[in-house]
């Protein structure tokens, strides 16, 4: 083993090289301590700069009433759903892909056919471009039970929130050269059939370069410690430089494996197929997803906004953010 101690206590070495040695030493542990810092702290006190948090309390608010009835697909409280996302989507500033926000798509389930509802709006780039960048977020939830109204908020009231918060933002500060799209899937808690039809229209339209997929599914109910998870990162080349830049800018933990839940039935839940990345998965979309792990009023009544982190919420919109609007170069893959 290499001892420092003997070199600098060596009566054959000179001032000028102990302190040669000495400042070596010295810029060895700063770079140490530096590297060391980037395993931080998951408690910081988080500061938001731009997502307005009224406005996605309000959107939660909605989306999560007792009055939309937890916006099972094909129910009254979808259809609401579906007219509060278009006219949020109309005031900043979305066009619609088509002529209307509502996108139709059929799909079977228990053994008849149904029809769903995808609400889609773009930002077109600034000069022509073939180039696209998705985001996802299912606006569907369980619906109702008797009395019972299973509300929705974090699942997924809070990635809707996230989108919305992400359109407006976007339509301020757009890119040159890239297009924007903006999905509220449905039917995703049925097995993600509104992604599944995306996917099938994205692919079978002529000149769609699909850069990058993103979902946002629970993003508003942070783990203990408080970190916001991602899947897909083996999809990005540099990830863990993206990684580490995203959490220092934003102070916000992440982590790339999801916790269990202790006692559930649903540890051995497959994260690849629990949303709606997973149909870009399959058709070779590159895709990240930000979500957390089920907590306690995960698919409960309780699942209310009281029990939303918002700040936390805000941060993970504003990473959302920073990651979709990167540079091609750090996003491309192999």
């Amino acid at each position: 083993m290499f001892n420092l101690g003997s070199l600098l206590n060596s009566s054959s070495n000179s001032p000028a090289i102990k302190t040669s040695i000495i400042s070596l030493l010295t810029c060895t542990l700063l770079s140490l301590t530096a590297c060391s810092n980037t395993s931080m702290s998951c408690n910081l006190p988080l500061a938001p700069q731009w997502a307005n948090i009224e406005e996605m309390t309000q959107d939660i608010t909605v989306l999560s009433s007792v009055e939309f009835a937890g916006r099972k697909t094909n129910t009254q409280g979808s259809l609401l759903s579906q007219s509060y996302i278009s006219q949020r989507f109309a005031e900043i500033g979305l066009v619609p892909w088509g002529q209307d926000y509502r996108v139709p798509f059929e799909y079977d389930y228990q053994f008849s056919s149904r029809q769903g509802i995808n609400v889609i709006g773009i930002i077109p780039s600034k000069i022509s471009s073939n180039k696209w960048r998705v985001i996802t977020a299912h606006y569907d939830h369980l619906g109702q039970q008797g009395s019972k109204v299973f509300h929705g908020a974090d699942d997924n009231a809070s990635g809707v929130a996230g989108l919305l918060a992400i359109a407006k933002h976007w339509h301020l500060h757009r890119p040159k050269d890239v297009n924007l799209m903006l999905v509220a899937t449905d039917a995703e808690e049925q097995g993600l059939y509104g992604s599944y039809a995306l996917v099938k229209q994205l692919t079978e339209t002529k000149n769609m370069q699909i850069e990058l997929a993103m979902n946002l599914d629970m993003i508003g109910h942070p783990s203990r410690p408080r970190a916001i998870y991602i899947e897909g990162e083996q999809n990005f080349v540099h990830f863990a430089q993206i990684k580490d830049q995203l959490s220092q800018k934003h102070s916000l933990c992440i982590r790339l494996s999801y916790a269990k839940l202790a006692g559930s039935g649903i540890q051995r839940m497959n994260w690849l197929k629990a949303s709606d990345h997973y149909p870009f998965h399959k058709a070779g979309i590159a895709w990240i997803y930000f979500g957390v792990p089920p907590h306690s009023q995960y698919h409960t009544t309780d699942d209310t906004i009281d029990t939303l982190d918002l700040n936390f919420l805000a941060s993970v919109t504003e990473m959302a953010y920073s990651f979709i609007s990167q540079q091609n170069s750090l996003i491309a893959t192999d």
